[in-house]
């Protein structure tokens, strides 16, 4: 690298020697960088179409079982009926159904025209928590919250009469939704496999920070749907987010149930994670001194290279005068 630098000084053509170095330097780098890119897309790719496969066996399972349930009489065709219908609910994300499932039940809800905002209270609560399920991650709730709220406010939009029903109804649902998904999750820790618990450690802050913000993912939720919504609609949007901030403390109150029970179940592990970030904190330090003396060799090298460079030419300038 130091006769490289010697090269450079050497040349006529300064600017092309650097130029040259420069792409030189970052050729194979970049080479692999493309090839890394490369895989990237080629395993996108491939997880989609696995989704997409997934979507379609799915479907197809389910259009299956429905045509099986007529086969089926009485109590038995019931349980078969309903269970089939629970995991469809489970699975209206992920089959790219879910807004379009929340469309049609508060629209059903207006139709029938009987007791509106708790109907769709309870469609909502029913949706957000089907789809929830156990993952209680800050992007998930905001996403399905997000997903359900949308749809609530363009019906609301739409609607003349109903649209403080739907908008009040759609609010408290969710919030509600969100803390059965939160009960559940803590229930569940009582039977975490191993490899969940693995998970649970290794994302212990992430989980425990989550669940200390739910009440403020949930707010900006509704408000992130008001900011996407008409004039009208945004106020009421606005509005209920103001009534429901005080009116959080059974979410705020089951998130910390939540956060004790990771504690209580996971305390000899948590301590583990802690004392593992504290060794990364500690290699990161000393990763940070090694960069600043990795710098200064490097600047030290350099700086030889071209000291050595203008002794070289000093001395071929004294030749010449010789």
């Amino acid at each position: 690298m130091e006769s490289n630098f010697e090269n450079i000084l050497k040349s006529e053509d300064i600017a092309g020697a650097v130029t040259a170095l420069i792409e030189e330097v970052k050729k194979d780098r970049e080479k692999k960088i493309q090839e890394l890119i490369l895989q990237i897309d080629r395993l996108n790719r491939e997880v989609e179409q696995e989704k997409e496969e997934l979507r379609k066996r799915l479907n197809e399972t389910f259009l299956l079982l429905e045509e099986l349930s007529k086969e089926l009489e009485g109590r038995k065709k019931e349980i078969f009926i309903k269970t089939l219908e629970e995991h469809k609910l489970r699975s209206l994300e992920f089959l790219g159904i879910l807004k379009e499932t929340a469309e049609a039940a508060i629209i059903a809800a207006l139709e029938k025209n009987e007791d509106i905002e708790e109907t769709i209270e309870e469609i909502t609560k029913h949706l957000t928590f089907e789809n929830l399920g156990t993952r209680v991650d800050a992007e998930h709730i905001k996403d399905i919250s997000e997903a359900i709220l949308e749809v609530a406010a363009e019906i609301a939009s739409a609607s003349v009469n109903y649209s403080d029903e739907i908008i009040k109804g759609s609010v408290k649902g969710v919030k509600e939704g969100i803390e059965k998904s939160i009960e559940k999750f803590k229930e569940s820790l009582e039977f975490t496999p191993k490899e969940a618990r693995e998970l649970l450690v290794e994302n212990y802050t992430k989980i425990v920070k989550d669940l200390e913000n739910t009440e403020s993912i949930y707010i900006e939720s509704i408000e992130n749907v008001a900011a996407r919504s008409d004039a009208g609609i945004k106020e009421k949007l606005l509005t209920a987010s103001e009534e429901m901030k005080g009116a959080v403390y059974r979410l705020t109150h089951v998130s910390q149930e939540a956060i004790e029970a990771i504690k209580n179940r996971f305390s000899e592990l948590a301590k583990e994670a802690s004392a593992t970030t504290s060794i990364f904190k500690a290699k990161a330090e000393e990763a940070k001194k090694l960069g600043v003396r990795v710098l200064s060799i490097a600047k030290s090298a350099i700086d030889g290279a071209i000291k050595g460079a203008k002794e070289a030419m000093e001395k071929i300038e004294e030749d010449k005068k010789e």
